[in-house]
């Protein structure tokens, strides 16, 4: 229910890094938070063919292959962290490892290890995690590990995503924990928001706590919701709530992830995935 303050991202080189760095810093600048962001290598002997090893070459040969590997990666390391820089500056976001009572700032983390286990770790000390949508389409490890692992709310991002400031807000309610978890998280935000639509299936049964009671716990916190349904008959509970996203220009969807109940998988089961292979606006959630 507080203001993240806490934020954490991954990076990588895998496309959109400018504007992943620059999604980031604003969601950082609108939070007042202090943002980690983690850039981590895997040892270099993994860039070593395994034929190669398997050949039984020369010490010499691997040990150079080994510190040539390690030069690439910490010359990609320096340019990348330039760049950081660079941006950090544009946006005046302040870059230091300590947090500031007075802007945003954040600090970059050179660390060893696998990606998706560094932030199952380093998400349970975060208030928020902060993942750019795969290109694939597919949730990564890394994606998982934070959803089911961190035990904190994850903000997807698209990778094009630069700004952050989410006005209109759309609620997709099916009354399940993970989505009544994920509203909690929202409310700073539901807060400053202009309008906060709370979206439901005509098609699901009737569960509760349904719409008016959402829309009764929001209004004790200030916050007033109108809802609205919408038909998922003909397309899927995830393309329904996509296209609702769309008609109301929402900026952010708050949605609970990965939901285990029989009955409520037939509705929402599979909008995780297809928020992560689809959505076009930041979707924070929550398992």
């Amino acid at each position: 229910m507080i203001q993240p303050k806490s934020l954490l991202m991954p990076i990588n080189t895998s496309g959109q890094v400018v504007e992943r760095i620059q999604g980031a810093l604003a969601v950082a600048s609108y939070c007042g938070a202090h943002l980690e962001v983690l850039h981590a290598q895997v040892s270099p002997r993994q860039f070593i063919p395994e034929d190669a090893m398997a050949m039984r070459m020369p010490h010499q040969m691997v040990q150079q292959l080994e510190e040539l590997a390690d030069k690439y990666a910490r010359s990609e390391s320096d340019e990348l962290q330039q760049q950081f820089a660079k941006l950090c500056d544009q946006q005046q976001v302040l870059l230091s490892a300590e947090s500031s009572p007075d802007q945003a700032s954040t600090h970059w983390q050179e660390v060893n290890g696998l990606r998706s286990e560094l932030v199952a770790e380093n998400g349970k000390v975060a208030d928020l995690i902060l993942i750019p949508r795969p290109r694939s389409g597919k949730p990564t490890a890394t994606f998982e590990a934070a959803i089911m692992r961190s035990g904190k709310p994850v903000l997807l991002m698209p990778r094009t995503q630069t700004r952050f400031n989410p006005k209109r807000v759309l609620i997709a309610w099916n009354g399940s924990t993970e989505g009544g978890r994920a509203v909690t998280h929202a409310l700073p935000w539901l807060q400053r928001a202009e309008s906060v639509v709370i979206a439901t299936s005509k098609n699901s049964a009737q569960k509760k706590p349904g719409a008016d009671e959402l829309i009764g716990y929001l209004s004790r916190h200030g916050i007033q919701a109108e809802p609205k349904q919408f038909d998922s008959r003909r397309r899927s509970a995830g393309e329904g709530l996509l296209d609702l996203a769309g008609e109301l220009s929402a900026d952010l969807l708050v949605m609970g992830a990965f939901t285990h109940r029989r009955v409520h998988e037939q509705i929402f089961g599979g909008v995780t995935r297809h928020m992560v292979a689809n959505a076009q606006l930041p979707v924070l959630m929550m398992h």
